[in-house]
């Protein structure tokens, strides 16, 4: 019998990525199992993010037949040109795989909506250009970011390498009293073991694109009551 009784899934993460493995593992409930295809990305820029969901279609035959669920997992690569854009790479992996297939910035709007989140603090390591699209993305679906910091970024590996001071002191820059949460972009960004210590801090959820992803991935599989204690509030729900 194959690992993953209760959950198989594909990831499909930008081939510097150093964080979402390591993170997705060290969490994981019993039997369930994640399996990682590369795909090349440049750069952390509009252009460079465009040329990597021209990748897709080639790197589908790497995702191992038996997943049954697949994750096109890059914040920045799934919000750059707007959710119908996204939609259809989206549609693109489930005709060709014939599986449920999800993306970072749909499981961060399915958190948002499950935390009764519409106004928020938004945190990143990239450019100014790239916040005001995930700006404008989240306001179509009803979240207003109230106020954000940014690292202007453009280098994957730079954005896995930032240290926990860094983030801490990019919360602070962006926490405001209106915020009713934060939400900490970036599947790159080492967060999900610092999320506890924000929600104590600033005595509101925090999320981030890793923690958003893990329990959007859970809920679909159904995995529920597992109540992962230490990576915040939202993984104490179970999925």
């Amino acid at each position: 019998m194959l690992y993953g009784i209760r959950g198989r899934i594909g990831l499909i993460v930008p081939h510097e990525d150093y964080t979402t493995e390591y993170e997705f593992n060290k969490l994981a409930p019993y039997e369930v199992a994640f399996y990682t295809t590369r795909i090349f990305l440049k750069s952390v820029s509009k252009e460079d993010l465009m040329k990597m969901s021209e990748e897709v279609d080639f790197v589908l035959g790497r995702i191992p037949p038996k997943v049954n669920l697949v994750v096109y997992h890059c914040t920045s690569g799934t919000f750059i040109l707007g959710p119908k854009w996204e939609e259809e790479i989206l549609e693109r992996i489930r005709s060709k795989l014939n599986v449920t297939t999800i993306s970072t910035m749909k499981s961060v709007v399915e958190t948002l909506k499950y935390l009764n989140l519409n106004k928020i603090s938004l945190v990143t390591p990239y450019t100014k250009e790239l916040n005001e699209k995930e700006s404008e993305y989240l306001l179509q679906f009803g979240v207003k970011v109230v106020k954000d910091s940014y690292l202007s970024l453009t280098s994957s590996e730079a954005m896995c390498a930032v240290e926990s001071s860094e983030i801490k002191q990019l919360i602070e820059k962006a926490n405001t009293p209106e915020a009713q949460g934060i939400f900490i972009s970036c599947t790159g960004l080492k967060t999900m073991g610092l999320i506890d210590e924000f929600e104590e801090t600033y005595k509101k959820p925090v999320i981030s694109s890793n923690s958003a992803t893990f329990w959007n991935i859970l809920r679909l599989c159904g995995v529920r009551g597992v109540n992962i204690k230490g990576y915040g509030k939202l993984l104490l729900t179970g999925g």
